[in-house]
């Protein structure tokens, strides 16, 4: 039986946090929760949120 070995991907950063449109209602719960849960540990709540910021962005920011 063959063994698999990992790939190598080489990511080398994270990509960059969603970032709140000023002045947009739906951005700024979503950037309080964010921080919310940072601020208690969840980062599983934290990349939800990015998620959620992405999909939010991506339906009513873009030209």
């Amino acid at each position: 039986m063959e063994t698999l070995k990992p790939q190598d991907y080489g990511l080398t950063e994270l990509p960059t946090e969603p970032s709140a449109v000023p002045g947009c209602a739906a951005c700024l719960p979503l950037a309080v929760a964010r921080q919310n849960a940072r601020s208690s540990g969840d980062y599983s709540a934290v990349s939800d949120v990015n998620v959620e910021l992405r999909k939010h962005h991506a339906a009513a920011h873009t030209s």
